[in-house]
């Protein structure tokens, strides 16, 4: 009997099998303890009706609440839920990889209906959908018994030989690093585990616990997940990912190689896909690695994300194009410099614009990123990034995503939102900010409109639209016809946010004070916060 099912939760891709489980799994291979792995959200896209199939549709879901769609999801696939549920019974442990916040609020139903058949199971989510604090309070209390909280090769091997060695211990699992033991009335002492810096300790996946006829048929391109990097070296004010991931790390690029000629030896793929954030973090790394590709003669297709980076080279990204890259998907989010400063990037406009050229003259499709209304952002600076298409669409092949921003909680931007002149209407709802402007979420969603629309008066495709439509006056119009709660039908999401109780006092110099100690304060924790990340590298507590 294998020790330990590994579970991939919906929603997520179906293009390829997911990277992290088949790391995961290829890390357990080589340390002995027997497994097997179930691809839960390709099982039940296979089976999903035409209209189904809407829940792995991003550009729909992201508009909806993701408890809601992680709910209905469940419960629209009750026959093959319950074979899953019934399957888990041959297993003692289960571990769920939760990819984003709805694959981690699914793992969180799935494992209250498996605790109350099989009690006796041990429940553990990993993945990036759990990494903080805000993104667990969606599962139900006592429904999980770990959360692994950051890279789990190494924490989840001495869990389960914790497991295996103290099965009746109340209080196994604990002390583990990476690992947070959850207990009935309260959370065991997180210890934050530390990164795997050499990456070529590690082997590579081969996929062998996966069916990978099974992905994207039906279409020639079947590629494969690869990843020579670890972390980002840029700290973009509103990205977690770099939190997440830190600190940046690559893979000696020979190993890669070999991961590739493995691939193409044993499933004769024509294609892989970096899964890197970043595949130029390094620029001497990304072009020892296309020496490497070039000189193997693999004959391999390739695609990644990058950075925008004023030192990029167009003898480079002609050497990364007879390397193979079919594309490069920019992060540009904004073509304002006002803008682009607030984010914390790295270049400016004319950087960009740029950098896209050549790339684009080197042979490589260009695919960018969008993101409007970022706090801060004016209508002149709204219109910058529009001028910027209209200029550049020569260049550009795809703008893969076009997003309203989202304030993702445990951001700098959310640490420190004073700096960004955000406030919250709704003190306890991050969903609900607004900036020193008065930037509304109909704003915002306009911005999204209004870009997609100059997309296509240019003639260049949009993959993805990711904006919430739902807000606290009327129903989604999407597919799940999702329902805002009751409770916050009555709040004005343009209405600033107002003092209550003792602190709506009508004397002016009481307020006066007030106003200064709250200053005085404001200072006193930005400094201490300031000097915490400094301190640690960051000042997130992921298991807090």
């Amino acid at each position: 009997m294998a020790e330990i099912l590994l579970v991939s939760c919906p929603p997520w891709g179906v293009v390829m099998p997911p990277l992290g489980v088949a790391c995961l799994a290829e890390y357990l291979h080589a340390e002995g303890i027997t497994l097997q792995v179930q691809d839960l959200n390709l099982d039940l896209y296979e089976r999903a009706t035409a209209s189904q199939r809407s829940f792995w549709d991003f550009d729909t879901i992201n508009r909806i609440p993701a408890p809601q769609i992680a709910a209905r999801l469940h419960d629209a696939f009750g026959t093959v839920m319950e074979e899953f549920i019934q399957r888990t019974q041959s297993f003692p442990v289960i571990g769920f990889s939760a990819n984003n916040l709805i694959s981690a609020a699914f793992a969180g139903i799935v494992a209250t209906r498996i605790k109350q058949q099989y009690p006796d199971k041990v429940l553990i989510v990993g993945g990036p959908g759990i990494f903080y604090s805000w993104d667990r309070q969606w599962i139900s209390p006592g429904a999980i018994d770990f959360f692994i909280i950051g890279e789990g090769e190494v924490a989840l091997v001495k869990l389960l030989r914790s497991l295996r060695s103290s099965a009746t211990d109340t209080r196994r699992g604990e002390a583990i690093p990476g690992v947070l033991a959850m207990r009935e009335k309260d959370t065991s002492r997180f210890v934050p585990v530390q990164s795997i810096l050499d990456l070529n300790k590690l082997p590579f996946p081969t996929f062998v616990d996966f069916d990978l006829q099974r992905y994207n048929p039906g279409v020639a391109y079947h590629p494969l997940p690869i990843l020579s990097s670890r972390g980002c070296i840029n700290r973009c004010s509103y990205c977690i990912d770099w939190h997440m991931c830190a600190p940046y790390r690559v893979r000696d690029p020979k190993r890669i190689i070999e991961e590739i000629q493995h691939h193409i030896a044993a499933y004769h793929i024509r294609y892989v896909e970096f899964n890197d954030l970043l595949c130029n973090g390094s620029l001497n790394y990304l072009e020892r690695l296309c020496d490497l590709l070039i000189e193997s003669r693999l004959d391999i297709g390739w695609v990644s994300y990058a950075a925008i980076r004023p030192d990029m080279t167009a003898e480079l990204l002609v050497k990364v194009r007879q390397a193979g890259c079919v594309s490069l998907c920019y992060g540009l989010e904004s073509a304002s410099d006002r803008v682009l400063k607030r984010m914390n990037k790295r270049y400016t406009r004319a950087d960009a614009g740029r950098v896209l050229r050549l790339t684009h003259q080197a042979g490589v499709p260009v695919r960018i990123n969008i993101i409007v209304g970022f706090p801060g952002e004016t209508e002149d600076d709204f219109q910058e990034t529009l001028s910027f298409l209209e200029e550049n669409k020569t260049y550009i092949h795809e703008v893969t995503n076009v997003s309203a921003f989202v304030l993702m909680p445990s951001s700098d931007l959310a640490t420190f939102p004073h700096r960004f002149g955000v406030r919250y209407k709704v003190p306890t709802d991050p969903a609900t900010w607004t900036d020193e402007n008065g930037l509304t979420e109909e704003e915002r969603i306009d911005r999204v409109i209004r870009t997609c629309e100059r997309l296509r008066e240019l003639g260049i495709g949009n993959l993805i639209i990711n904006y919430n439509k739902c807000d606290t006056r009327r129903r989604c119009d999407s597919f799940a016809a999702a329902v805002i709660p009751a409770a916050l039908l009555d709040i004005d999401p343009v209405a600033p946010v107002r003092c209550e109780g003792r602190f709506r006092r009508r004397n002016g110099i009481f307020k006066m004070v007030m106003a200064l100690g709250l200053f005085v304060f404001s200072l006193a924790a930005d400094a201490f916060l300031t000097f915490i990340k400094r301190w640690r590298g960051s000042i997130i507590f992921p298991g807090s």
